[in-house]
């Protein structure tokens, strides 16, 4: 990987602005974040410098300009994927650290979206820390589904199904190469963030998952979608809404994100929290996906309705959440559903 040898002297000038300490460090610039995100992806820097740069930006915490500086930086090195010839393309950034608690219901919401005629590209990657939980990737393994296509082969999956999942890995394995390094550390990084906001397709709309408020509302200018932006503040970080609580979502609306609630409790059938916590094995996750499929896990197919009715509502695929909620519903039991896996 990186030799301790290999050090980088434009990449010491930017340690230097964030590290020397709270009277003398300053937040970079865009082009500063943008910079350092090119030159912690490319091969002349040392691991020492990628963790003493990933550990001193998590304390420090990222800006809103470093946020979009890190993300811009790592599109620009991205390997070309064909965008699929389909219209209003929905970008998905799942956490990439996956579900370590809970089930991992927010994969199955999106089949039902794409069953609604809503075009889906979900982007992923493997054994991402902090967490290292069941990813969306090591679900649609487990069930069978080829989750390591080639770019041009998710592309022409989008255009039969309305679904296709993307391995990171075939676009930007700079990013995967440093994934072992990142372990190390034990916590989440500013790679934790970007990830979710890379964007592989350019597709014009785009739903990722957040967990902390305060933090997320930074996120405005950040986000890479062109017509459309949504973050939940769902689960573990991620975009499924919990029956029984409420969860908040938030739409773009210039550089501002406006916030607004779903509260399960106002819907009946969906207003008791039912215990959906999984083990971190993505055989157990399927087996549990799958009985919701057959009708036999109340609990989980719930949760995947309601998640599945809010994206519908957020996407203007439902006139509003009873409506998505009676049109997630059908197509789930109806199997319009899983028949997006059918490539």
């Amino acid at each position: 990987m990186y030799s301790i040898e290999t050090q980088s002297e434009a990449f010491r000038d930017i340690l230097r602005i964030v590290g020397r300490g709270k009277k003398l460090q300053r937040d970079l610039t865009y082009d500063e974040a943008f910079r350092a995100m090119q030159l912690l992806l490319g091969d002349d820097i040392s691991e020492a410098q990628i963790g003493a740069f990933l550990v001193t930006m998590r304390v420090k915490e990222e800006t809103a300009d470093e946020i979009r500086g890190f993300a811009h930086g790592a599109r620009t090195l991205m390997q070309s994927m064909p965008a699929p010839s389909v219209p209003d393309l929905v970008d998905v950034g799942l956490p990439y650290d996956g579900k370590a608690v809970n089930l991992q219901t927010g994969v199955p919401a999106l089949w039902i979206v794409a069953a609604a005629g809503v075009p889906v590209l979900l982007h992923a990657a493997d054994h991402i820390p902090a967490k290292n939980g069941v990813t969306a990737l090591s679900l649609l393994r487990a069930m069978g589904y080829p989750a390591d296509m080639k770019p041009d082969d998710v592309s022409r999956t989008i255009e039969r199904t309305n679904f296709g999942v993307l391995n990171i890995e075939h676009v930007l394995p700079q990013w995967t190469r440093l994934t072992p390094l990142r372990h190390h550390f034990g916590v989440r990084t500013l790679m934790n963030t970007a990830e979710k906001l890379l964007n592989p397709a350019n597709a014009p709309r785009h739903i990722s998952g957040f967990y902390h408020g305060a933090y997320l509302r930074r996120l405005a200018p950040s986000l890479p979608g062109t017509t459309a932006n949504w973050i939940v503040q769902g689960e573990e970080g991620s975009i499924d809404i919990r029956p029984g609580k409420k969860t908040r979502v938030y739409r773009q609306t210039g550089e501002d994100m406006v916030e607004m609630e779903v509260n399960a409790a106002d819907y009946p059938g969906y207003d008791v929290v039912q215990p959906l916590e999984s083990p971190n094995d993505p055989q157990f996750h399927a087996g549990s996906i799958q009985a919701a499929l057959n009708g036999d896990n109340e609990a989980a197919t719930a949760q995947i309705i309601l998640t599945a009715a809010t994206l519908l509502w957020m996407l203007d695929a439902a006139a509003d959440l009873p409506a998505g909620l009676d049109l997630a519903r059908e197509l789930w039991e109806s199997g319009r559903a899983k028949a997006v896996l059918n490539i």
